[in-house]
């Protein structure tokens, strides 16, 4: 087997050719059928996002602050033609002028002096605010309660309980509660100097209370909708950050955990390991018993793995029969000894399947920080690169990455040749 020596430079470029030697014109047979080569897509470990999901919330906080503007600015519009029409009446045509000035240079430049802040929820949030305040004013100067106006009430809601959740949904109906009721007084005339004063009839209440309770109707069906989103939205972030089959945690996630642990490592002076870890015989149980015993053969391994691992450490699944343990605060000994322990219990519990005990082997590939180097790509591949000198020392055993193909541990002994029990004759016809 022909490998790239570790201190040799590489540099990435698209398709399968991912990783090249310096200057060289070929990439070894090694990298090219290696599985950690084409799982980093040409990026660095330190070049994947620290956390995907929380840029990904605030791309759609973006997004939603571009839709707001543009509902302001249209408000804006329908506001000056509508108080220009003939029939249209205007308590204080001033007054309502200044708010509409000051709520447009508010808008613009909400859209384009704070871009810088357009993806942070208090900005969201300041906008929604604005247009509830501006909302208020010109159902205030446009005739109260019987204002054409009212329904942007309804407007102001929704949007907020789609776009900031349930929570500031309920605070905006409630201030929209406290607004009704001060437009119903007003509009009536009934202050004559303190609220005891105030003098409202039940007929009079009546249309205000409807709308009322319909405003509330709306904050909670909105809350729903929006609690129901977040729950689809966690399922699906959920279902991006594990593997399916197995429930450990894919390979994304890994890289995203190991780049925050090489952080605090670093910063610390400590220490961790990677194990890579492989199955030595899923080819010849799916030939022998089917796909569905492969499948249950790697449940069974991430199972027993999973069991021997402690809570700090991180176990993922590459996909196939591959995985990689991440074990912070672990020597590349200590590591070496857990690593023989998961072999030894996967070699020592034979996998069970319609009758038959299968023995099953993996083998293992082990680098370490600082032992093996600074660089959490480069350790990554040397423990990929251990692995494969396990394949080529005959498997099911532990090894150490050494750039010489030696081992720096003691090897287990020779594995005996995988046996299968000749399956029965129902099994041995089916497809």
């Amino acid at each position: 087997m022909t490998e790239a020596r570790p201190d040799e430079e590489k540099s990435a470029l698209s398709g399968k050719d991912l990783f090249v030697k310096a200057g060289a014109e070929r990439i070894s047979s090694y990298e090219k059928s290696s599985p950690i080569y084409s799982l980093l897509s040409g990026q660095r470990v330190g070049q994947i996002p620290i956390d995907e999901h929380k840029e990904i919330d605030r791309e759609e906080r973006g997004a939603h602050q571009k839709m707001l503007s543009r509902i302001q600015l249209l408000l804006l519009a329908l506001t000056f033609l509508s108080t220009r029409l003939p029939c249209a009446q205007v308590l204080q045509p001033w007054l309502l002028n200044s708010a509409m000035a000051v709520f447009g240079l508010f808008a613009l430049a909400a859209r384009f002096v704070w871009q810088e802040h357009h993806r942070e929820p208090w900005h969201l949030a300041l906008n929604t605010w604005a247009m509830l305040l501006f909302t208020a004013v010109l159902i205030w100067q446009t005739g109260f309660l019987s204002s054409p106006f009212q329904s942007l009430f309804f407007l102001c809601i929704m949007l907020t309980g789609i776009m900031l959740g349930p929570k500031t949904a309920y605070q905006q109906a409630g201030v929209v509660t406290v607004c009704m009721l001060l437009l119903a007084a007003a509009d009536r005339n009934a202050f004559s100097g303190s609220l005891a004063a105030l003098k409202v009839d039940a007929e009079y209440l009546s249309g205000p209370l409807i709308r009322l309770s319909l405003i509330w109707l709306l904050a909670w069906a909105v809350s729903l909708a929006a609690e129901e989103s977040e729950v689809t939205k966690e399922k699906i972030r959920q279902l991006s950050r594990t593997d399916q089959l197995t429930g450990l945690w894919n390979m994304k996630m890994l890289l995203i955990f190991m780049q925050r642990e090489y952080q605090r490592t670093f910063t610390r002076a400590g220490k961790f390991s990677v194990l890579m870890i492989d199955a030595d015989s899923l080819k010849a149980v799916n030939d022998m018993f089917g796909h569905h015993a492969g499948t249950m053969l790697i449940v069974f391994i991430s199972e027993t793995m999973r069991s021997e691992l402690r809570e700090e450490d991180m176990l993922a699944r590459f996909g196939g029969d591959e995985f990689v343990a991440f074990l912070p605060e672990t020597s590349c000994q200590d590591a070496w000894r857990v690593a023989e322990r998961l072999r030894r219990r996967i070699e020592d519990a034979p996998l069970v399947y319609e009758g038959h005990s299968v023995r099953i082997t993996v083998s293992c590939g082990i680098a370490c920080f600082p032992g093996h180097g600074d660089d959490l790509t480069e350790i990554m591949k040397k423990a990929d690169r251990a692995l494969y000198q396990s394949k080529d020392l005959g498997k099911n055993r532990c090894t150490i990455f050494s750039d010489e193909n030696e081992h720096e541990n003691s090897p287990a002994a020779e594995p005996e040749p995988v046996s299968f029990p000749e399956p029965r004759s129902s099994r041995a016809s089916s497809p």
